[in-house]
């Protein structure tokens, strides 16, 4: 990565750190969840914390593959599939295969995504060690207007709690 400026890397690398992150604080509300996909009957997959992790690390390593938006190929996602399977990270819930892959890395950047949009907001807080840090009636104020006018926000938070 040494083609990368320095400071695009530190911003790659502090955004990863923020996703990881906020997988480790959704992870145990989303092992708490059922384990069963209301439409097909196919068993969930569940992600532990490991398990995430090298799945971006992975995808980080593979970064020349994907395309403009971030978006990798099938075959990206099936050696990540095959790299969890030989790493024996799992705790909980199926295999990973590259469906389910693919569709952990998507919520990952709409997760980021709304990370970056409530940070543009004016008068929001966000860090990577804090979060939203929340703390007093404005700053609840700001976030809670925010929730309301972002239905991406509203379906995560629905989908969490």
């Amino acid at each position: 990565m040494d083609f990368i400026d320095p400071h695009l890397r530190k911003l790659i690398y502090s955004s990863v750190v923020a996703v990881i992150t906020i997988c480790g604080h959704f992870t145990t509300v989303l092992m708490a969840t059922d384990t069963t996909a209301a439409n097909s009957g196919e068993a969930k997959a569940q992600w532990n914390v490991a398990e995430t992790n090298a799945l971006l690390a992975h995808l980080l390593q593979n970064i020349s593959e994907a395309g403009d938006g971030r978006n990798f190929k099938t075959s990206t996602f099936t050696s990540a599939a095959a790299a969890l399977s030989s790493a024996n990270l799992l705790t909980a819930g199926p295999p990973k295969t590259n469906r389910r892959c693919r569709n952990k890395w998507n919520s990952l950047k709409g997760i980021y995504r709304e990370i970056q949009n409530y940070h543009n907001v004016s008068g929001a807080h966000w860090d990577n060690v804090h979060g939203a840090g929340i703390n007093g009636e404005a700053a609840r104020e700001v976030f809670n207007n925010y929730v309301s006018s972002s239905a991406g926000v509203s379906q995560l938070i629905a989908t969490i709690f």
